[in-house]
């Protein structure tokens, strides 16, 4: 007698392809989502790079803007226009 019935093997066989498959699947999703997670990681930091080099543009822009230029700005009251009266 033999062990099993070939109709047995056969669908065993067709199983475990099937099982083949369905791993090569999960292992090519993981390696997506492993190269998507690298590429999410990459555009925070270059996100992160642009908006502290910006903020340091402003901020430095912002410093250079209110340092005095060296003239010191002389009002002469004398030359002021006269002072409307306000409302009776």
């Amino acid at each position: 007698m033999s062990a099993h019935p070939p109709e047995h093997d056969t669908q065993r066989e067709l199983e475990r392809h099937a099982l083949r498959n369905v791993r090569g699947l999960v292992d090519k999703m993981e390696s997506i989502e492993q190269t998507d997670r690298r590429t999410q990681r990459r555009l925070v930091a270059w996100v992160l790079a642009g908006v502290l080099a910006a903020a340091c543009m402003v901020g430095y822009f912002m410093w250079h803007s209110s340092i005095p230029s060296g003239k010191p700005v002389v009002i002469d009251p004398a030359r002021l226009p006269p002072i409307q009266p306000g409302p009776k």
